[in-house]
């Protein structure tokens, strides 16, 4: 098992389509799939169903892509941490995030930090809201781009709302009402619902079970998924409807139709969490773009 196998699986899981992570990684699709059939191979388990040119994870799969990411991330992390301590290598600056907000929030963020301060760095990871806090109590991050947290991590961390973002339905675009601009969450009561996994977003099941409340109903949750882009893939696939960011849409959502909700209006909080400590100026300097960005989306 190699690291780069590793990452065109989870390029592939979080695309679901092996052209788009070959794409992302640079590499030419047949390499990259055959990178991901040896790794299955290895692991003696098939990571994808293959259905009519479509992938999907199988359970294998969603338990391992867990695994592949806290791999990868604890791979890069050490590597800073040795290069630092023995090399001499000044340490960069370490950023987590969230997939909807990296290209037009992260990435002029850092590329205006990195213009400012050419002899500093910024590392960038994509995690879930969890695993950014986990990694941010054992300093192996700066700063966390995420959303909803409990009272016990907002007294823990500085934390500071970037901005505001309405939520809209995700529904299969097969369903009766994906043709409407405009929906109540009340229309949707007798659907089966898709949330977001409390295990790696921490309160999102709380979350839609009193959005749903404010319309009068309690939902029947069948599924929980550990990412967006799964999300997305279980109700484009028929597993349910469910209510995410509109920002989430720029994600890839075929099978999916977005719908505006007009009553209850939903919000979620994006927000900026770091450690209560003092601050580089380095750090100073990313955390103001990052805001100037935010006031900006």
């Amino acid at each position: 098992m190699e690291f780069h196998q590793l990452r065109y699986f989870v390029a592939a899981a979080e695309e679901l389509s092996m052209s788009r992570a070959a794409e992302r990684e640079h590499v030419s699709q047949p390499a990259l799939s055959r990178q991901v059939k040896l790794l299955e191979e290895e692991l003696g388990v098939p990571l994808f169903d293959r259905i009519k040119k479509r992938i999907h994870l199988t359970d294998a799969g969603k338990f391992f892509l867990l695994k592949a990411r806290q791999l990868l991330c604890d791979s890069e992390i050490s590597t800073q941490q040795v290069r630092e301590r023995f090399g001499g290598k000044r340490r960069p600056l370490r950023l987590g995030s969230l997939s909807p907000f990296l290209d037009d929030l992260i990435a002029p963020a850092v590329r205006e930090f990195q213009q400012r301060h050419t002899n500093s760095k910024v590392s960038i990871f994509d995690l879930p809201p969890r695993a950014q806090l986990d990694r941010l109590r054992l300093n192996e991050l700066d700063l966390g781009i995420l959303a909803n947290l409990e009272e016990r991590e907002r007294e823990i961390f500085d934390v500071r709302t970037l901005s505001r973002h309405k939520f809209v339905a995700v529904l299969p675009a097969s369903h009766r009402l994906a043709h409407r601009k405009s929906l109540k969450l009340a229309e949707l009561k007798e659907e089966n619902y898709v949330s977001l996994s409390n295990t790696f977003f921490p309160k999102r099941r709380e979350f839609l079970m009193e959005c749903c409340a404010k319309a009068g109903f309690i939902p029947k949750i069948t599924a929980e998924m550990d990412s967006l882009p799964m999300m997305l893939a279980e109700i484009g696939t028929g597993g349910g409807v469910g209510i995410m960011p509109e920002h989430a849409g720029k994600l890839p959502h075929s099978g999916c139709a977005l719908v505006s909700l007009t009553s209850p209006t939903i919000h979620s909080e994006l927000l900026l969490v770091l450690a209560k400590a003092p601050q580089s100026m380095e750090l100073q300097s990313l955390i103001a773009l990052i805001e100037e960005g935010a006031a900006r989306l």
